[in-house]
């Protein structure tokens, strides 16, 4: 090869590593195209496809679990910082997402065999009548083999996770599951403790172990992530409208 051959294909490469390709599509996909602002659909068209699990950064309905602590009556008697109707309507919402999409979902609560305890709270438990129900003894969950296997059980490598009180027995096993490998995205205003010190002392402990601070729409967002997944689409509208907007979901979004 003389220069000026070197030369042309050194300028190939180099024009090959700054070319602008379009997204590869899948067999069957549709690229969308723009025309004058309003883009063209094929008839029954479904949305973008979904990532593969272990590629998607955000959460999706085959990669995430959801993980609620210890919502019981007398340990929510001692949350100070959130109003509990406040709490429990977003965790309504946050519950009724996960089971909308059909993620894996376990509650614990703690001290009901041992001592008695009221157990998790009815309302919630209700939502979700397929959810794994782990009783402990332990303050801190992860140190209860029962609830480390059946986290490991949802196979999922995001957990979605809740509980009272965000300083005690939401910290210590949502510290552990990132330790473990997971990748743990906490719902904020679905937690609460005794303080508001208390519940930001709990975050800044998390965070510092590389815990997500997220809010329970988020949640219901990047799960439906496509407005034209025509299969969810409508009961995600709904859930919006009723917890998030304080909406009839009845009346839609004329009202």
């Amino acid at each position: 090869m003389n220069l000026y051959q070197r030369a042309v294909a050194v300028l190939v490469a180099i024009a090959a590593l700054f070319a602008i390709t379009e997204p590869a599509l899948a067999e069957g996909e549709t690229m969308i195209k723009t025309v004058n602002g309003v883009a063209q659909y094929p008839d029954g068209y479904q949305g973008t496809r979904h990532r593969a699990p272990n590629e998607d950064p955000f959460i999706s309905p085959t990669n995430a679990a959801l993980v609620l602590i210890d919502y019981q009556p007398h340990i929510m008697m001692g949350v100070r910082n959130i109003d509990h109707d406040v709490l429990i309507n977003n965790t309504t919402g946050l519950v009724k997402s996960a089971v909308h999409f059909g993620l894996p979902i376990i509650f614990s609560h703690v001290g009901v065999g041992l001592s008695g305890a009221q157990p998790f709270l009815e309302e919630l438990q209700k939502l979700a009548p397929n959810a794994v129900i782990i009783d402990r003894s332990n303050v801190n969950a992860w140190e209860e083999a029962e609830f480390v296997a059946a986290v490991d059980a949802t196979g999922r490598n995001k957990l979605i996770m809740g509980g009272l009180w965000t300083d005690v027995c939401l910290a210590y096993p949502a510290i552990e599951a990132a330790n473990a490998g997971y990748e743990v995205l906490v719902a904020e205003d679905t937690v609460g403790s005794i303080t508001q010190l208390s519940h930001e002392n709990g975050m800044k402990r998390m965070e510092a172990a590389g815990v997500k601070p997220i809010t329970w729409n988020v949640v219901l967002a990047e799960l439906q992530r496509d407005h034209a997944r025509k299969d969810t689409e409508k009961e995600t509208g709904r859930i919006f409208m009723e917890y998030l907007f304080k909406m009839d979901p009845d009346k839609g979004w004329e009202q």
